[in-house]
């Protein structure tokens, strides 16, 4: 099996992502979809067999992705019982407003002085175009990019990717609640202030309105979950 890889990898020449890379990365972005956007439920049991033809891959590319996924929180394996979709908490979503507070507010703060010129300018089209729709789903779109944005603008990979994880494990509880309890209110959302604020150069004030909107968010869906209790 190992042989194989290497000469898949061979095959598409250096710095290239072979073919079985590919599918494992389709199938794990495909996956985390489903589980983000509550298409697979809490504590739903997750079925090899059945992954393997929903998402159109083999064995090694649906384990890798469920691994990564595990590692993500979007996913718990049990010794001798299964491989389960995580539950959403009270507990977790504490957790994950905590550790949101301090990621977004360090990737606003960086993005201040790391940002090109091109890239402000896009983070502040974002934020105009979220600002004006009346369409949710499109606003949670838009929402995503404009977060995803601000983690590029970094140049750190370390904290990109930390922090694009517990973006999702957030939208997570937002589209449980949306879907099982109550939507929280989406009405409103304006980040043209932050997106000034980094098109300024303003790390201060970068970061304090990021910290503004992720507490506001988080504690909708902390309100939500405690009052249905969840």
């Amino acid at each position: 099996m190992c042989s194989a890889y290497v000469a898949d990898n061979a095959r598409t020449g250096p710095g290239e992502p072979s073919a079985p890379h590919l599918l494992s990365e389709s199938a794990c972005a495909t996956l985390r979809s489903r589980l983000v956007r509550v298409e697979i439920m809490p504590g739903e049991r997750l079925s090899e067999p059945e992954l393997r033809s929903s998402l159109g891959v083999g064995t090694s590319p649906v384990r890798e992705a469920i691994r990564r996924l595990e590692f993500e929180k979007l996913i718990v394996i049990y010794p001798r019982s299964g491989t389960f979709a995580t539950d959403i908490a009270l507990k977790d979503s504490r957790s994950v407003m905590e550790l949101r507070l301090q990621l977004e507010g360090l990737a606003a703060e960086l993005a201040c002085g790391r940002g090109s010129k091109a890239e402000k300018e896009q983070l502040m089209a974002i934020a105009e175009r979220q600002f004006e729709t009346d369409d949710l789903q499109l606003c949670i779109d838009l929402d995503a990019a404009f977060h995803h944005g601000i983690y590029r603008m970094t140049r750190n990979d370390y904290l990109t990717t930390t922090a694009e994880i517990h973006f999702n494990l957030a939208l997570r509880q937002w589209y449980f609640c949306s879907k099982v309890v109550e939507t929280p209110d989406w009405t409103g959302v304006d980040h043209r202030p932050l997106a000034a604020a980094i098109a300024g150069g303003d790390p201060e004030s970068a970061g304090r309105h990021i910290r503004e909107h992720v507490l506001h968010d988080s504690q909708q869906i902390v309100d939500i979950l405690t009052n249905y209790g969840l």
